[in-house]
């Protein structure tokens, strides 16, 4: 027997880091700065500073980004510090990607990261007539909701918005789409609607159901 709804979560991960612009004193120019992976910290007399360690793409000069600025180590949770002490690499791109904090600190912020987006395709649900999608962001970068749904199912913008002005896609406005996307957000896709739009991965492979690995 065929359901007749699936649920599937697409998770919006970035490749890479959010870019910082400023002047790079050894190029002499201005350049993007990504974070290098790694923490500074310093405690004197119980007094912590804590910072982040950003890298020039061409040269690699380092700029240290605030995070922790004469506090008390008494006030900073033990588990939050020994993150910081080991370079929890999950730290770094939590503070990376922490958009308030970063604009708070007045950093110009350079353009967005690429993104993948894991969970299956289409073709995993090819004969469900009704498929529910959880897309969730990793981090919260400023992408749009139609250029996920755009790279996930390999459709142009415009193919996007004549589906879910056509009733394939549902729970979101046209606002919506273009607006950046939430943390988590739920659709609905008519998966045969949105198959036959086109797009390798809407298409089913011969043979089978799934893409090919």
């Amino acid at each position: 027997m065929i359901p007749t709804q699936g649920c599937v979560q697409w998770l919006v991960r970035p490749i890479g880091f959010q870019a910082l612009i400023r002047r790079c004193p050894r190029c002499a120019l201005k350049r993007h700065f990504f974070p290098g992976g790694t923490f500074r910290v310093n405690a004197q007399k119980k007094i912590l500073d804590i910072w982040s360690i950003y890298k020039c793409e061409i040269c690699e000069y380092t700029w240290n980004i605030d995070i922790v600025s004469r506090v008390n180590i008494s006030k900073i949770d033990q588990a939050l510090y020994e993150r910081f002490l080991s370079n929890d690499q999950e730290e770094i791109c939590r503070r990376a990607f922490d958009y308030n904090a970063l604009l708070r600190a007045n950093n110009v912020l350079g353009p967005p990261p690429d993104f993948d987006v894991d969970g299956d395709d289409l073709t995993a649900f090819a004969g469900t007539p009704q498929l529910s999608v959880d897309i969730k962001l990793q981090y919260p970068i400023p992408v749009r909701l139609v250029t996920i749904l755009a790279k996930k199912l390999n459709l142009s913008r415009s193919h996007i918005v004549n589906l879910m002005e056509a009733g394939m896609i549902t729970g979101v406005s046209g606002r919506d789409l273009n607006r950046k996307a939430r943390p988590v957000q739920m659709i609905a896709l008519d998966v045969g609607g949105v198959m036959a739009a086109g797009g390798p991965r809407c298409l089913p492979e011969p043979g089978g159901s799934r893409d090919a690995p």
